[in-house]
């Protein structure tokens, strides 16, 4: 069924302003907000919201949300990244900023503005926040407040403030969104901290005048978790001069092991079902025990924990939600989504119970670990209809015709041979990348001394090119080596092996391989039109025996990201096909990046180069975009670097010398 063919929405109802006088109070605005959605993966993405895959929202994605049930949508949003500290333009082209660095970009407080105009208009509750945007306060709450990060807290919510004042009650501001400690573990001084940094927001709101006087101002848990809500934010609100009338609490719910754990690991399993009308017979290792953390019985729990202690405060779920196993099959599968079903109507019913407003986290993801619910993009409607169902029952309002578990289920059983197949398609005159990853929970690739894989490339860039194997292990250590240009790639099937042993070429580095933690390919280029298929990712050991990483058989799929999109397909490998092996003396000539030395406005490194031979220096910043360049007729030992970056923020250095890469990410001053 058409899902927009469903409803006719109201489009003409105007903005929904009011006068300065007091606007209702926190408790009658909870009593309107009903159930809420997180436009995820968009306007929170560092510098260009469309990074992450998503279009910027419009209003008929917001039309959707609305006929979907949901009456308040939650909106991500960074400000540090559209800031004069990293300033970028309407364009999303950096820039040379003037003046305050805490100054935000006009145009980005416009395009904001469009998005909260979309949900307003159709008389629903934005909730505006700051989110972790770059992490300048959310990973930096300390013992002691930072004169720094309180100036920009400050700076950024006088702005946001002033741009909105006159906007009624169905405009929220919520102060942060997951603020964490800095240090070895929360203590009363980081929660201190927290609320001084609140009071900070509080007051710049509240003197900007217009209905900001009065406006429901939410403010957030330590870490939002649920437990650190209870022993830390109830009976210790920061202070509001509209008082306690005019404010939520918030907290996110997702207990890990069910909602968000990929992989079993050695201290515990992973929960795939939940309830015991929906345990596994031939699964047990993986039902959730009664009582236990992710059980319904912790649930009801917090619930009730949080439902006393903020009895007198409504209070938020900013975000929740449960990933969806996909790798699962048959009968598996289909207790795995029926678990989930059932959670998201008891979070729903608890809810309203409790006096809670529940916003699903949603960023349009179809693939394998997504908790969406209603498709984005492209595509419009309901993709998980039985979910969505179970938290409008408890809302009292009808059910959808619709299935989405059966097709789930009888997708798994398809025992066919599959990729992955992903085109790259860019019109601009700047570097882009897209970024097709793979995560896990950490693995121990120590007994392994290869990787190999079979690619599929052929692309057309009309200036630099690349493509990069890449792997992240330890504290989410990046390291990466080159598979070449887009040249260098014939456009048929080819077996890639990648040895991790450094004493033989090719090789790979990693920061700690007794915990990698993702694999990933990137390709990167100007003007890119591009294709890329790949199976059959083995591992191999020093006797010659190998392990099947991903053959994509079981549904599992790699994420894409920035200029990528795709997703699992029939695979095209002909099994007795002879295809193009990567010679085992491949020489890719390691390098290395030395004593990086950041200044204002330039960066200068020493490359040791283990041969002599054309190399390049490469400053590449978070959009992809190449901002500086150096040819290098390096030289067997020390070389000098030099570039000017006439921008700040997080940047990558990469320093390419025949076939291989070294990079290191940089913080530009």
């Amino acid at each position: 069924m058409n899902f927009k063919r469903i409803f006719s929405i109201p489009c003409c109802m105007g903005l929904l302003f009011s006068s300065a006088n007091a606007l209702p109070t926190a408790k009658e605005v909870f009593a309107k907000m009903g159930m809420g959605y997180n436009i995820g993966n968009t306007l929170e993405v560092p510098m260009n919201p469309s990074a992450w895959g998503n279009d910027f929202p419009t209003q008929e994605l917001i039309d959707s949300v609305k006929s979907a049930g949901f009456n308040t949508v939650r909106i991500p949003c960074a400000w540090y990244s559209h800031s004069n500290a990293i300033a970028v333009d309407s364009n999303w082209t950096l820039y040379t900023p003037d003046g305050d660095e805490n100054t935000i970009n006009a145009a980005w407080l416009d395009s904001v503005k469009t998005v909260v105009d979309y949900v307003v208009k159709r008389d629903m509750y934005a909730i505006l926040n700051i989110h972790w945007d770059n992490g300048w306060l959310e990973d930096n709450i300390g013992t002691s407040v930072d004169e720094k990060i309180n100036a920009r807290q400050k700076s950024y919510w006088e702005q946001i403030a002033a741009k909105f004042k006159d906007y009624d009650e169905h405009l929220l501001f919520a102060s942060t969104n997951e603020p964490g400690e800095s240090g070895d573990g929360l203590k009363q001084d980081n929660a201190n901290t927290l609320k001084a940094y609140h009071e900070t927001m509080i007051k710049a709101v509240r003197s900007s005048g217009g209905n900001n006087a009065t406006r429901t101002i939410i403010v957030q848990a330590p870490d939002t978790d649920e437990n650190k809500a209870h022993n830390y934010l109830k009976g210790n609100f920061p202070a509001d001069p509209a008082g306690t009338d005019y404010m939520m609490g918030e907290f996110h719910f997702y207990p890990y092991t069910f909602a968000l754990m990929e992989q079993d690991a050695d201290w515990g399993n992973t929960v795939r079902y939940w309830g015991e009308s929906n345990y596994s017979t031939t699964d047990v290792a993986h039902n959730v025990k009664k009582g236990a953390y992710a059980s319904p019985e912790y649930v009801d729990s917090v619930f009730a924990m949080l439902g006393e202690d903020f009895k007198d405060i409504p209070m938020v779920i900013g975000e929740f939600g449960v990933i969806k196993r996909l790798e699962l099959k048959g009968e598996d599968l289909r207790l795995h989504l029926k678990s989930r079903v059932d959670y998201y109507g008891r979070i729903a019913e608890l809810s309203k119970k409790y006096g809670f407003v529940p916003c699903i986290w949603d960023t349009g993801d179809e693939g394998n670990g997504n908790m969406t619910i209603i498709r984005r993009n492209k595509n419009r409607g309901i993709l998980d209809y039985e979910s969505l169902n179970a938290m409008r029952a408890a809302y009292g309002l009808p059910k959808f015709e619709g299935n989405s578990i059966d097709a789930l289920v009888e997708k798994s059983l398809d025992n066919s041979d599959r990729e992955m197949k992903v085109i790259y398609k860019a019109q601009s005159d700047t570097a882009e990348t897209g970024t097709l990853s793979y995560g896990f929970a950490a693995q121990d690739w120590s007994q392994y001394t290869a990787m190999s894989f079979d690619i599929k490339f052929k692309g057309s860039s009309s200036s630099w090119s690349g493509v990069t194997l890449f792997n992240m292990s330890a504290d989410w250590k990046w390291k990466q080596v080159s598979l070449g240009d887009f040249d260098d790639f014939t456009g048929e099937w080819q077996n890639i092996k990648i040895a991790f042993d450094g004493s033989s070429e090719p090789g790979m580095d990693f920061e700690d391989i007794s915990k990698v933690v993702v694999i990933g390919i990137n390709v990167q280029g100007v003007d890119v039109d591009a294709s890329l298929e790949l199976d059959n990712i083995i591992l191999w050991k020093e006797d010659g025996t190998k392990v099947t990483f991903l053959d994509f058989n079981d549904n599992k799929e790699m994420k894409c990201e920035g200029i990528a999109v795709g997703g699992l397909a029939p695979s095209t490998i002909n099994d007795g096909e002879t295809r193009i092996t990567t010679p085992a003396n491949t020489d890719f000539t390691r390098v290395g990046l030395r004593s990086i030395d950041i200044q204002q406005g330039l960066i200068n490194a020493i490359f040791i180069g283990n041969e002599p031979g054309s190399a390049k220096a490469f400053l590449i910043n978070g959009l992809g975009q190449m901002i500086a360049t150096q040819n290098i007729n390096a030289k067997a030992g020390s070389n000098s670097i030099q570039l000017k970056a006439e921008t700040r923020g997080p940047a990558i250095l990469m320093i390419k010398q025949g076939s291989q890469v070294y990079s290191q990410k940089v913080i530009l001053k």
